[in-house]
């Protein structure tokens, strides 16, 4: 398979999968071999992982922040059909957001952030966004709906809160796709502002799977893998949380301490 891409060099076939179960996995596994599969595939999806009293406390809370955002002192972004929050946290309140606080401090999530960075080597889930995303009108031409790798790297922790597939925004990835995007992110930075780096690959050319999943599916993902989210049809909504975790070495290129 060649698909076209924004600059060079092409995709190799043999590094691409279009097939889910490639990236999907019946349980979660040692912290190694989660970071392996995220390194060879881009991404590592772990269905329905999330249950019972967590999940259930995550929905409430998102419910909360939701319903509240003007009131909790966050960086809001809103537009006529999304609606997301940028909490730190570091300053999330364990007493006001007990599950959110408790779900992205879990240490297998460190343990998965220490094998693929290096232990203590970055900064864990050091922003959680809360989206709220309604009907979509497409076809969508830019991020987050296009398919785009990020312009700095970041590992990230998924959370689909309510069942989701296409009708309601399920996130579209091409497996392997971050092998090729990765060698363009690192040299375009060297090079070039960060805003002038081409990230947003030409559909329809640009394949990709979708990641449909139960609520409570949880997946890992390494932001130079192509992704994208499916638009929302209407009388559905995506609720989810993600955690953003960096390595130190990108936010000191990132100027952040």
């Amino acid at each position: 398979m060649t698909v076209p891409a924004p600059c060079d060099p092409a995709y190799a076939p043999s590094e691409l999968s279009l097939s889910a179960e490639t990236v999907t996995h019946a349980r979660m596994g040692q912290p190694g071999d989660v970071a392996d599969a995220v390194r060879r595939w881009g991404i590592a999806v772990f269905p329905g992982l999330v249950a019972g009293e967590m999940l259930a406390g995550l929905n409430a809370e998102f419910d909360r922040m939701i319903a509240g955002r003007r009131d909790l002192g966050v960086p809001v972004d809103e537009y006529a059909n999304m609606v997301n929050l940028r909490l730190t946290r570091d300053r999330l309140s364990p007493v006001q957001f007990p599950a959110t606080a408790a779900f992205f401090a879990q240490p297998f999530m460190a343990a998965i952030a220490d094998a693929y960075f290096g232990p203590g080597a970055y900064r864990l889930n050091g922003e959680i966004f809360v989206t709220d995303l309604a009907e979509t009108a497409g076809p969508q031409t830019v991020p987050p709906f296009a398919l785009h790798f990020d312009k700095r790297q970041v590992l990230k922790f998924f959370v689909y809160l309510t069942d989701t597939d296409e009708t309601n925004g399920a996130m579209r990835v091409l497996p392997g796709s971050n092998l090729r995007n990765r060698h363009v992110r690192e040299n375009a930075m060297a090079d070039r502002a960060i805003n002038d780096i081409v990230n947003i690959l030409p559909e329809p050319e640009t394949p990709s799977v979708p990641v449909r999943g139960p609520a409570g599916t949880l997946f890992v993902f390494d932001t130079d893998v192509c992704h994208g989210a499916s638009v929302v049809q209407p009388g559905h909504r995506r609720r989810t949380m993600r955690g953003h975790t960096h390595s130190h070495a990108m936010l000191k290129a990132m100027g952040v301490r």
